[in-house]
């Protein structure tokens, strides 16, 4: 059977508090505000609470220890003033004045427990004399309270029975000692922030954070308190911050969620005054229109003021408060922003998106993957994986390095602002590729085209031209063996009209593809200019390319030399093919008329077309009277 120790101590203390603290409730409400009753109780949990965890995953650390003692006298302290507040049960004036003297040994801790946050050790000797005199100043604080008439007003008879006379110092003494704990406590904290940096620095912002709002809650109840149920209700709900923030920060659990906390305070806390004030404003200048303050339709009208403003004010709080407190994320939105605008305005490009985000969040090694149209979500992401989604459609993935918890929320924000631009990136990447498939694929299809041309080509020559000139031949031998006949002279004239026919088919093969092509460029065009009824200069040198380029080219200056025949009345063409940058470049310059368009006829419109399957550009430069000049620019690789 195990036995219980150390380890069960947390666990045995937050039971014990958490039982005392439900049995506070029943016996104090009705005699006590509800909101006491109710919540008072809750922060002795939460003390409570906050200790175990501490004290769990933390045992070094003494500050889980303090915080399970102040959970204990916490909820002690409601249970022993919820029971004096009957009369008539045994020993309830006894139980009301353990209340009052063990009250202020809680509260002194408070003091000692920001003294030693975050660590609890390795203290400067200025935080050792504080919580010295912390501790001094709680028990002084408590013994003057059980034994001095210094509580008497907090009795419900208006007297301590248990006071002795001349003792009255002793609380005085210990509440100075606890005021001068709770300064150095708090001057301690802002010193150490000054100096901190990373993990400590967050940790400090939490502690910060809810002494703060302890703190303008402490100042309205130092005048309202007894005035007003909204400020007891305020410090009600802050007092269990503190431990809340302690453990927080100890764990490290969600630590640099406190610069969001911190900011939405701050910007709804001056939205708050900046609408009330605009609410009664309103209120004012219309009842003084309308004739009363009381007018509903003053009422009315500042709503509608404070409806409408609420929006854009809010927008501006934000900026002013990101502005000062969160620089790096305005900067970071205020750039995105900027970007978006020259989206907008076409002064940027969509894929400038990745650099930008680079930029902002301090990650050169950061990446934007585009997702495929209809693609799910993928699963299993890394923690470095961050999915970007805009009306639930996932648009792409965003691996970043990973960083601290900051930088990440920043990455976040930054892309969720940054959305459309992901977007419009997402389409043009999209469009981009099926464009580069249909490219590719009527290279594809002009490239078979060509190799089936070439086939046929070859089967034309080896078949059906070789066996004609072969008939030709056994035609002419019979001819040469009938002497001069009228059969001879019939065999004679079939044999002419087979030359013909062998001419014919050769100019077809050579228009599918010419031979001379398989000796390079240069050779057919010198052949195809010497077959041309012009002066044709021909600059080409020796260099090879794809076969298909070439036959592109070729094709472009057989129907560029053709229309300077038919067409352009021209003396004289220069034909020229070179490689520069990566290009065949095939120009055709001539002397004839001008005025050729391309969309006058579908000879140059075939030409663009058959350039552009090849993913080349055709340009034509043809003024009235200046002649035509044709450019073909072919990507190759020589």
């Amino acid at each position: 059977m195990r036995r219980t120790g150390l380890r069960d101590l947390p666990a045995a203390f937050l039971a014990l508090t958490c039982l005392i603290a439900v049995a506070s409730v029943p016996i104090s409400v009705g005699r006590e505000e509800t909101f006491d009753a109710l919540l008072y109780p809750v922060n002795a949990v939460a003390l409570g609470l906050a200790g175990a965890l501490v004290v769990t995953y933390r045992r070094s650390n003494p500050i889980g220890w303090v915080l399970c003692a102040m959970g204990f006298d916490a909820a002690f302290v409601e249970f022993a003033e919820g029971y004096g507040y009957h009369p008539a049960w045994p020993a309830a004036a006894t139980s009301e004045w353990l209340a009052h003297w063990t009250n202020h040994l809680g509260i002194g801790c408070t003091a000692i427990l920001v003294i030693l946050f975050p660590t609890g050790r390795e203290l400067s000797r200025f935080r050792k004399a504080g919580v010295w005199a912390g501790a001094m100043g709680a028990g002084l604080s408590a013994f003057g309270s059980a034994f001095s008439h210094a509580s008497d007003p907090s009795f419900v008879v208006g007297v301590n029975p248990h006071a002795i006379d001349g003792l009255e110092p002793a609380f005085v003494v210990g509440q100075a000692l606890f005021l001068v704990c709770l300064l150095s406590a708090i001057g301690s904290v802002v010193v150490r922030f000054r100096w901190s940096a990373g993990v400590e620095r967050q940790q400090l912002k939490w502690i910060a954070y809810a002494l703060a709002l302890q703190a303008v809650a402490g100042t309205f109840a130092t005048f309202y308190f007894h005035d007003s149920w909204l400020v007891r209700l305020a410090i009600a709900l802050v007092v269990p911050l503190l431990p809340i923030s302690i453990c927080v920060a100890i764990l490290r659990y969600r630590l640099y969620d406190i610069d969001l906390i911190i900011n939405r305070t701050v910007v709804y806390g001056a939205l708050t005054v900046l609408l009330t004030l605009a609410y009664l404003g309103a209120v004012l200048v219309l009842g003084a229109v309308l004739g009363g303050s009381r007018s509903p339709w003053a009422t009315a009208g500042a709503t509608l003021t404070v409806a409408v403003a609420f929006r854009p004010l809010r927008g501006r709080v934000q900026d002013l408060v990101d502005r000062r407190f969160r620089r790096a994320r305005f900067e970071a939105l205020a750039r995105v922003d900027t970007f978006l605008d020259d989206l907008r305005t076409g002064r940027a490009e969509p894929e400038a998106l990745e650099q930008l985000l680079r930029d902002v969040t301090a990650q050169p090694g950061l990446e934007l993957r585009y997702l495929p149209p209809r693609a799910a979500a993928p699963v299993g992401r890394r923690d470095t994986e961050l999915l970007v989604e805009r009306a639930s459609v996932p648009l792409a993935i965003v691996e970043h390095a990973g960083a601290a918890d900051g930088t990440e929320r920043l990455l976040g924000e930054a892309v969720a602002r940054a959305g459309l631009a992901i977007e419009i990136a997402r389409l043009r990447a999209e469009v981009s590729h099926q464009l580069a498939e249909v490219e590719a694929s009527r290279t594809r299809i002009v490239a078979a085209g060509y190799a089936e041309r070439r086939r046929l080509e070859q089967d034309l020559h080896d078949g059906a031209q070789q066996r004609i000139v072969s008939v030709g031949l056994a035609l002419r031998n019979t001819q040469f063996g009938l002497g001069d006949s009228p059969v001879a002279r019939a065999i004679d004239a079939a044999v002419n009209e087979l030359t013909v026919a062998i001419a014919e088919l050769r100019e077809l093969a050579n228009g599918i593809r010419p031979a001379l092509l398989d000796e390079g460029l240069g050779v057919a065009l010198r052949e195809l200019a010497g077959r041309t009824p012009l002066a044709v200069t021909v600059r080409a040198g020796p260099e090879r390319y794809p076969a298909d380029v070439e036959a592109t080219a070729y094709f472009v200056a057989c129907e560029t030399l053709t229309n300077a025949v038919k067409h352009a009345d021209a003396t004289r063409v220069d034909l020229s093919a070179e490689h520069a940058d990566g290009q065949l470049i095939l120009t055709v310059r001539d002397d004839g008329t001008g005025g050729a368009r391309p969309s006058d006829g579908t000879g140059l419109r075939g030409l663009a077309d058959r350039v552009a399957a090849q993913g080349g550009r055709l340009r034509v430069e043809s003024e009235p009277g200046a002649g035509t000049s044709v450019i073909a620019r072919l990507p190759c690789v020589s």
